[in-house]
């Protein structure tokens, strides 16, 4: 035992979710493990792209709710509070743990999922009208980290090509 762990208390040291899973245990308290654990994973990597440029445009927050209720069976009142909780805690910059949300994903959802979530996120990035350099890079750590090709990133990324900021200028 290291001298630090003298110090923590039982329940902190076998705590091992994110403060946004929590919220969202709270949330659908009666839900299975793999939905929580898809609703906040997915929900959280939303919110990080959609925060990615440090503004949060009211068309991507409905993209958000279509999107989630496309990966989870949530009514709509469930998917927009999961959604609200999940944009509160990127806010706080609660929500930087990015392995949290893409290592539980690359193992519960196959390749053809996973593909089909990196299309969604870009969807929502461009769903402003514009998807930024910014948040076209946040995909790229998240496409990294759901153990995905550049293959996947280029192709998610070209359904998109219109409203890509970089090809803009």
């Amino acid at each position: 035992m290291s001298f630090w762990n003298l110090f923590k208390n039982e329940e902190q040291t076998t705590k091992s979710e994110s403060h946004l899973q929590g919220k969202i245990r709270d949330l659908l308290p009666y839900a299975e493990e793999e939905t929580l654990i898809t609703v906040t994973c997915v929900a959280g990597l939303m919110a990080r792209v959609a925060f990615s440029d440090l503004v949060i445009d009211p068309k991507e927050v409905e993209q958000m709710n279509q999107s989630l209720g496309d990966f989870a069976i949530l009514d709509a009142l469930q998917t927009k509070a999961a959604i609200q909780i999940a944009l509160e805690d990127v806010k706080a910059l609660c929500g930087i743990e990015n392995h949290m949300y893409t290592d539980p994903l690359s193992t519960m959802l196959t390749s053809e999922q996973r593909y089909s979530l990196l299309k969604a996120l870009f969807k929502l990035a461009a769903s402003d009208g514009k998807a930024e350099q910014v948040e076209s890079e946040e995909i790229r750590l998240i496409c990294k980290g759901l153990l995905l090709e550049n293959k996947h990133f280029i192709a998610a990324r070209a359904t998109v090509a219109d409203s890509l900021e970089a090809l803009k200028k």
